[in-house]
């Protein structure tokens, strides 16, 4: 039986062994899915056991970036890594986020080329999303609490940052930040210029409509919350787990999105 799990810190609430087990399931392949909850002083001697008795493996918070250390190689177009192939020793480490919001992202915006595109967050979400929308041509500008940490971004995709979203009139929103798992809060200060906003994307899935999503539809956007770039980014994953190509998946993806939204409405 193959073995996989997620490494992270403070992650007990983690819907990945639902997810990925969801996938394999709907595949057919045996495979064992736990979860990995380390303190960061635990991770060297958890890093060994991994090598030594797993296929694989996610990487979540705070672990993305700590986890290059490890790795034989790296095949991510970013400086994170959320899946690691453990070829007979060699970790081979990948960024399935980026591949994960640029689909949810897609059928939600469709070509976003030349569009204005006003990111909320500097952290390492928001720079897996800012190589997806590089990647699209879109006009990218960052806002973070830090302005520091939205230009250092910024200037390493070529985007531009901003102090404050006030006098931008962006096309399309991505919430990057944890800001709405409250299911109160909102990125938004209120003064922003929304009479040109489409699209909004908010990468918080839990609670399904978010503050920062409402804000939007009241300007007229259309919207939709995380639970696809999550869905896509763990069937992604599992395609390079299992070494598959052309893999169905829109199948994958509603087998994993039926199996969380069960556990979601309980």
């Amino acid at each position: 039986m193959l073995k996989y799990c997620v490494l992270g810190s403070g992650i007990k609430y983690t819907l990945s062994p639902l997810l990925h087990g969801a996938v394999f399931a709907e595949l057919g392949v045996r495979a064992e899915y736990t979860v990995r909850d380390v303190p960061e002083n635990g991770l060297d001697v958890q890093m060994k056991e991994l090598i030594s008795d797993f296929d694989g493996f996610n990487v979540t918070k705070p672990y993305k970036r700590a986890v290059l250390g490890y790795l034989s190689e790296k095949r991510a177009d970013i400086d994170a890594v959320n899946t690691v192939v453990n070829d007979g020793g060699r970790l081979i480490g990948y960024n399935t986020d980026i591949f994960g919001f640029g689909l949810a992202f897609d059928g939600l915006c469709g070509d976003v080329s030349g569009k204005s595109v006003l990111v909320i967050g500097a952290g390492g979400a928001a720079e897996a999303v800012l190589c997806a929308l590089k990647k699209r041509g879109a006009d990218v500008t960052v806002v973070n609490r830090t302005y520091e940490r939205a230009r250092e971004l910024a200037k390493r995709y070529g985007a531009k940052a901003a102090e404050r979203a006030d006098g931008l009139r962006p096309a399309i929103a991505v919430n990057c930040a944890t800001v709405g798992n409250d299911g109160v809060s909102s990125p938004l200060s209120g003064r922003e210029d929304l009479s040109e906003l489409e699209y909004a994307y908010d990468l918080v899935y839990s609670p399904a409509r978010t503050p920062f999503m409402k804000d939007c539809e009241k300007a007229g956007a259309k919207t939709a919350n995380g639970l696809g770039m999550l869905i896509y980014q763990a069937v992604v994953a599992d395609e390079i787990f299992l070494g598959m190509e052309n893999a169905d998946r829109k199948r994958l993806f509603a087998a994993a999105e039926s199996a969380v939204k069960k556990e979601l409405e309980k």
